[in-house]
């Protein structure tokens, strides 16, 4: 008769070496293909221009650049779209891209960076050089969404034509930045219209397969373009009548201030104690809503807003170059070449625990 119970036993001392026995190491994931999506910050944008330097700064190069890839950017040839402010003090307005030329260096280049300034949630399923909605002249250039994306198209076709692997998503700030700083964060996108929104965008892209990371909205109640009324008092932006009033003007509502026009209070500008409370509450509902949308779609959420907090504020005593600090460029919204530089870094780490690259770290 066969023993079959012994010949068992005897290959039972193999099997639990073979169970003990540690397990090939996983490789890692290739980033490859890699798209970025957004706004201004994504694009490349400081001190309120965009420039070939400038794009050539922006996270998305630096994060290629960590993972061995050359990411080529929609060069905007100088002096820039719009070109940049040299101080603080230069006046933003619209005159300034109206009258620039918004050309590109290498138009043969098909860049996997498809960000527009200005672009709000809506805006990158839907706004072309050709076609928007409720346009805002300090938001939206047609000559700067031919310039990136070319004639007719969206940033979500561009983004969807390059079939990316790896998507980072960072928009949503626009959608309450602008009107906080005209004083009215009212006006903000409300919440169930941002829902609708980011969720039609991020269900136009879940068929691609692509890895993606979200960015969380910045808190836009931190940006130095929001500036105490006791600075105000001091540099003579505003007179007398503002005195003891607790609150801010954010820089759009002092493009044509002078020290012989100065704002006055009391003012519809004004950001008071309650406005600042609606617009930060209206961020935090935003990454609320941002953070739901991600889980319910195994999406990675990358938190921006612990960064920025780190970073170093508005200096005690500015200087012209570096009004402030080093966290932002001259218009006090933009982030600066060091925190571009910082964010790549830290989202290098992100996509190698989240999703197993192997993104250089240091």
């Amino acid at each position: 008769m066969p023993r079959p119970r012994l010949a068992s036993l005897a290959l039972l001392p193999a099997l639990l070496l073979a169970a003990c026995a540690p397990r090939a190491a996983q490789p890692p994931v290739p980033f490859t293909d890699y798209v970025a999506m957004g706004d201004s910050i994504t694009a490349g944008m400081q001190s309120a221009g965009l420039t070939a330097a400038s794009q050539d700064a922006a996270f998305p190069v630096l994060l290629g650049r960590r993972a061995g890839l050359d990411i080529q950017m929609p060069e905007i040839a100088d002096p820039g779209c719009p070109p940049p402010i040299r101080s603080a003090t230069d006046d933003i307005s619209t005159a300034s891209i109206d009258q620039a030329a918004c050309t590109r260096l290498h138009p043969e280049v098909v860049s996997p960076v498809v960000a527009i300034p200005g672009a709000r949630v809506a805006d990158v399923y839907s706004t072309t050089d050709a076609r928007v909605q409720n346009p805002d002249p300090l938001l939206y250039s047609a000559k700067l969404y031919r310039a990136v994306l070319g004639p007719g198209r969206t940033q979500l076709q561009a983004a969807l034509a390059l079939r990316p692997k790896f998507v980072t998503l960072w928009i949503g700030a626009n959608d309450v930045l602008l009107p906080t700083l005209r004083g009215h964060p009212e006006q903000a996108t409300p919440p169930n219209v941002f829902r609708a929104n980011y969720a039609r965008l991020l269900d136009a892209l879940e068929p691609t397969g692509a890895r993606i990371v979200v960015l969380t909205v910045p808190d836009v109640t931190r940006v130095p373009a929001l500036v105490p009324m006791r600075l105000l008092l001091l540099n003579g932006s505003v007179d007398a009548s503002c005195s003891g009033v607790d609150g801010y003007f954010g820089t759009l509502s002092l493009l044509n201030v002078t020290a012989r026009n100065p704002l006055r209070c009391p003012s519809d500008s004004v950001v008071t104690p309650a406005k600042y409370a609606l617009a930060r509450n209206t961020v935090l509902r935003y990454n609320e809503i941002i953070t739901q949308l991600a889980a319910e779609r195994g999406v990675a959420v990358f938190d921006v807003n612990p960064v920025l907090a780190t970073l170093p504020g508005r200096p005690l005593i500015p200087t012209p170059d570096s009004p402030f600090g080093s966290t932002f460029s001259l218009d006090g919204v933009h982030p600066s070449g060091n925190t571009h530089r910082l964010l790549a870094q830290l989202l290098a780490g992100f996509l190698n625990r989240t999703y197993g690259t192997a993104i250089n770290t240091w």
